[in-house]
């Protein structure tokens, strides 16, 4: 889960959402600035009736407005009419699968899970995308994946073949965070802030044992479960990213795949896990893990929100991105007051103070914690739009003038030049960062590039973030998702899998298993439809990158 688009928006370029969220407030249209005038071709073109695509290549948080300033820009530059389709983004799927059962498709398509991939391909509903023709209409978006995202290939893919316009998310390029109480390693004598395991166990023990909060009272823990995935990193991919969502049940967070010697293999089930649930037991029976971890930190609201560490009761936390802990304010941002979670931290511990830590290194030299999906939902073509080789060529060219042109790309994302945003000696000020996701997809923000991103044009508009982000945290240290299409193995036995997983690491965590009971766990997770899942998984993985 992409959890970008759940966070409130605090800095104006995090990700697509950032995009789709921020709106006109202004009812003005303004003038065409000299750079969007028609040139000489276009004018010829405009001649032309125009090409009519329909069009679903966006989050449809409202009803774009057909004469909206970005709309009636676009449209003017590529000679287009766009008849846009309004699917609601709470019954996406549902409402858009009566359509397509009933063989209504749009021409460009939004692939909100990019697993529908295979399901859409065999339905006849994709049409495949031929490298050359994406190279030669957009060389400049396919040279940024090749030398920035080079995995986001693979994962619009199936049997060898490119389905869909891959999209990235910059803000999963960083790992998830470390955060320690850097008062609490001052106060217990620490100076160095911990980075191998037994640097990280002498700072917890002390946690326990030397009253870091001073407050007179044995009453602190080192961690909860925010910070367990990164213990299990250290002595390989994660078994669970995330154990609150593990508990309910979430199979991506409870049971993830990876590659080992190049096959597909269940992460939890892996003997170096059992190596790291030794130590976490360990660490629960001697209270260095908090008694609570079971119920999570987080007790309510934001799901970044760790009201354990915020209230005092450990001293390490993790599992969300820099931007909600970044602690250094924008000087040229008068309101900034920086990340939402640092900010809730400060009111509840005025005098307290936070470092940015590194994931543990473990005893082989195994380090790293969650890394977000870099690839956002893709966009493709429907076998409707196929058969007017026009429309893939004119959505090509769209996407390459969204990463060539930082005017053009700055119009479709964020609204009218001069009204909604500016540029002034290099420096972008958005004007109408207040307003509703709704009202921004009526006026055409985030509605026609194709949900594409271009890491350049985002730092430039937010420098200051983006070079946080470049100081506070190590890029080579997160475990990357790794996709494999949904098969029906995995939709049938999942469920029991998850269960059977997270049940099993608490238990064993807590005490109430012995560790041994990891070997009849795997026995009994192979048995239980491991094997056919894993096996499904490697022919759907093979298939998808034409192996």
């Amino acid at each position: 889960m992409n959890r970008t688009w759940n966070k409130k928006v605090s800095i104006v370029m995090s990700t697509a959402l950032a995009i789709s969220v921020l709106a006109a407030c202004s009812s003005n249209k303004p003038a065409v600035t000299s750079s969007t005038t028609p040139s000489a071709s276009q004018t010829d073109a405009a001649k032309q009736a125009p090409l009519v695509m329909d069009w679903l290549g966006y989050n449809s948080y409202g009803q774009p407005d057909p004469e909206s300033y970005v709309v009636k820009y676009v449209q003017d530059k590529f000679n287009v009419k766009f008849n846009f389709w309004y699917i609601d983004n709470q019954k996406w799927d549902d409402n858009l699968n009566v359509k397509l059962a009933a063989g209504e498709m749009p021409d460009v398509l939004r692939i909100a899970n990019k697993a529908n991939i295979a399901r859409y391909v065999t339905q006849g509903i994709l049409a495949p995308i031929s490298e050359d023709t994406f190279r030669k209409f957009a060389p400049n978006y396919a040279k940024f994946l090749d030398t920035y995202y080079k995995e986001a290939w693979d994962g619009v893919k199936y049997d060898g073949k490119i389905y869909a316009i891959p999209t990235t998310n910059l803000n999963a390029s960083y790992p998830t965070d470390v955060i320690w109480r850097e008062d609490w390693l001052k106060n217990v004598g620490i100076t160095k802030v911990p980075e191998t395991l037994q640097e990280y166990e002498t700072a917890l023990y002390k946690f326990r044992d030397e009253d870091p909060d001073k407050n007179g009272k044995k009453d602190t823990n080192g961690l909860s479960d925010y910070a367990l995935p990164n213990i299990l990193g250290a002595f390989g991919y994660p078994g669970i990213m995330n154990f609150k969502d593990a508990a309910k049940g979430v199979s991506a967070k409870a049971i993830p795949f990876t590659l080992k010697d190049g096959k597909v293999v269940f992460a939890p089930i892996q003997p170096e896990m059992k190596d790291a649930l030794a130590l976490l037991q360990k660490w629960y029976k001697d209270g260095i893990i908090s008694p609570e971890f079971v119920t999570g930190e987080n007790t309510g609201g934001y799901w970044a929100d760790s009201q354990a560490f915020y209230n005092g009761k450990i001293g390490l936390t993790g599992i969300s991105m820099f931007y909600h802990w970044r602690n250094e304010l924008n000087p040229d941002n008068p309101a900034d007051k920086g990340g939402g979670q640092w900010v809730a931290f400060k009111q509840a511990q005025p005098n307290g103070t936070i470092a940015f830590g590194k994931p543990a290194v473990g005893p082989k030299g195994k380090s790293g914690v969650e890394q977000w999906d870099t690839s956002s939902p893709p966009v493709g073509i429907t076998t409707k739009a196929a058969k007017d080789p026009k429309k893939l060529e004119t959505l090509l060219k769209m996407i390459d003038l969204s990463v060539t042109d930082n005017e053009y790309f700055n119009t479709i994302s964020y609204g009218a030049p001069g009204v909604d945003w500016k540029m002034e000696n290099g420096k972008f000020t958005y004007m109408t960062i207040t307003d509703t996701a709704a009202d921004a997809t009526k006026k055409g923000k985030g509605v026609l590039g194709a949900l594409v991103q271009f890491d350049p044009f985002l730092k430039k508009a937010d420098p200051f973030t983006y070079q946080y982000g470049d100081k506070v945290i190590d890029k080579t240290k997160g475990y990357k998702p790794l996709f494999v299409p949904t098969t029906d193995a995995f939709t049938k036995n999942s469920a029991t899998l998850s269960k059977l997983t997270a049940e099993t690491y608490f238990k064993i965590i807590t005490g109430e298993a012995s560790l041994d009971s990891f070997d009849d766990y795997v026995k009994k997770f192979k048995a239980n439809g491991g094997d056919e899942v894993e096996k499904a998984a490697n022919d759907a993985y093979n298939k998808m990158i034409g192996k």
